[in-house]
């Protein structure tokens, strides 16, 4: 491995994607038929956004070497973010019933499936994932969602998401997931009682602005005047962090 590409797997290990893209170009300005360097050159493409980019990196990587079975999907999904719906449809569709994906996978799957407006698809790639993995707390969450999104009753959705709980008590975003159900079923009071327990404790682990907007409301709502605050707080911090230009970086 050259120091380009090296330098490139630490940057994007550490979630610093642009300075990965960087130091994975210069690796394939050198070896242009790297295809570590290419794979990495896409998957952090894909990481920050650019998909096009990334698409393009690894479709070149592809034609040298098949890759690894979650780049694979990284790159099915990669498509149906750009357009490419039924191509993502039928690549993910073709991984997932090889046989040879591992629950975490499937849930990837999944994920990718509901992104393209396939919420059945994701809900039986799911239900694979939990065959593969039954106390899998993920698996009974996802089916959760996308029960919903497919029109199943409240009921059910509820009590998969209420199973995903059981086996991970402390998940903050499995709570927020139920609590957002809740409030649509304006089951308001139930809503808290299931935050009750992880918020303020866990509200560092959350990063979904959205979600604090949605909880906030709801302690303000209910008078819980320091839960919102802090929620708020939050918000306000990431807000804060999101809208701070990005500096460009020399390497």
């Amino acid at each position: 491995m050259n120091d380009s590409l090296s330098f490139a797997q630490l940057e994007f290990e550490a979630g610093r994607f642009r300075l990965a893209i960087q130091f994975a170009q210069y690796a394939v300005a050198q070896s242009p038929d790297d295809t570590d360097a290419l794979t990495l050159l896409g998957m952090a493409s894909l990481c920050a956004c650019e998909v096009n980019e990334g698409i393009d990196a690894l479709e070149r990587a592809a034609l040298l070497r098949p890759l690894p079975r979650a780049v694979q999907i990284e790159l099915a999904i990669a498509y149906g973010s750009a357009g490419s719906r039924t191509l993502s449809k039928d690549l993910l569709m073709s991984i997932a019933t090889s046989g040879k994906v591992s629950s975490s996978e499937l849930l990837r799957i999944a994920a990718g499936l509901e992104a393209i407006d396939q919420p059945r698809l994701a809900m039986e790639a799911c239900r694979q994932a939990g065959i593969l993995n039954p106390e899998r707390p993920e698996v009974h969450f996802q089916m959760g969602y996308y029960a919903e999104q497919c029109g199943h009753p409240a009921e059910i959705c509820e009590s998969l998401i209420r199973h995903a709980i059981g086996l991970d008590p402390r998940n903050v975003h499995f709570r927020i997931g139920l609590a957002s159900l809740l409030i649509r079923l304006s089951r308001q009071d139930d809503a808290i009682t299931v935050l009750a327990s992880v918020i303020p404790d866990r509200l560092d682990d959350v990063h979904c602005q959205c979600c604090l907007k949605r909880i906030a409301n709801l302690f303000f709502d209910a008078d819980d005047v320091p839960r919102a605050r802090l929620c708020a707080s939050r918000l306000k911090k990431l807000s804060r962090r999101d809208s701070v230009p990005q500096q460009n970086h020399s390497v």
